[in-house]
């Protein structure tokens, strides 16, 4: 057997997950979500990584299954569908996801550095108010939660790479590195906060409730892992089954009293 057909073979009994990995290490090798794209969009004609991905998930199953009934070997073809498109989907949503949440924490430190400026630049009048260790309280305590919220991301975050992509990183290497740098960021304003507080003689922010920040995290998973789902099932015209999970997902977070749902199977 040649090199070619050897590699060939491999290709095609290769795992929905493999499969993603393999095509995560491609792009991971651009660096960043934008370069890559605009690679996929400079192929002539462009190739979309998920039709990619698809097309390879099915030999696989089959070459899997070769030999069984065709209803057996149709149901495996079905199963790796789902779970390399689930997979693919998962990626792309922790890279959004991640993207958002940095946003919102540039503009958040920047508010909690300038309030916490202002307090520091208070006179001796202005620190006798009623209210000045309220609020300085208030921003310190705030601060803690938003150190609190991105522990429970990240935490989140490794429990799905860990559960679905083999403790892979999901994240690009731009995003994980601007993540690392904004986590570093929200806890020295955090700390720098403690301090100023100490000085002004304001009691610490309380420290975090661990059982809370499991809660939070588990909370944060299913916002990764359910909508994956959903538009995975979506993707392959099982939309019945993606309702489900997706009203299953939304329901607790709108209180919104349990009604019939679609039947759902797990990816």
């Amino acid at each position: 057997m040649t090199a070619e057909r050897r590699l060939a073979a491999i290709e095609t009994s290769l795992s929905p997950r493999q499969l993603v990995l393999r095509w995560l290490a491609e792009a991971h090798s651009f660096g960043d979500l934008e370069p890559y794209v605009a690679s996929l969009l400079a192929q002539d004609p462009p190739v979309a990584p998920l039709d990619r991905l698809a097309r390879e998930a099915a030999p696989g199953a089959r070459t899997a299954m070769r030999g069984k009934r065709p209803e057996l070997v149709e149901a495996a073809v079905r199963t790796a569908l789902r779970e390399t498109v689930f997979r693919f989907e998962l990626v792309m949503r922790v890279n959004v996801t991640a993207h958002e949440v940095l946003e919102k924490e540039q503009l958040l430190d920047a508010l909690f550095a300038a309030h916490l400026a202002l307090l520091a630049s208070e006179d001796e009048k202005g620190r006798a108010e009623p209210t000045y260790q309220e609020r300085f309280a208030t921003v310190s305590r705030l601060v803690a939660m938003r150190v609190g919220e991105l522990a429970a991301a990240q935490g989140a975050r490794e429990i799905v790479e860990g559960r679905y992509l083999d403790g892979h990183d999901a994240l690009f290497p731009q995003s994980a590195r601007a993540w690392d740098a904004q986590v570093q960021s929200t806890e020295d304003i955090a700390d720098m906060a403690v301090r100023l507080a100490a000085i002004d003689g304001v009691p610490p922010a309380v420290p975090a409730d661990p059982e809370a920040l499991s809660r939070r995290t588990a909370e944060l998973v299913a916002d990764l892992v359910e909508p994956a789902k959903a538009d995975a099932l979506d993707k392959l015209g099982e939309g019945r089954q993606a309702l489900g999970i997706a009203v299953s997902w939304l329901r607790p977070k709108f209180s919104v009293t349990p009604a019939p749902v679609p039947d759902t199977r797990s990816l």
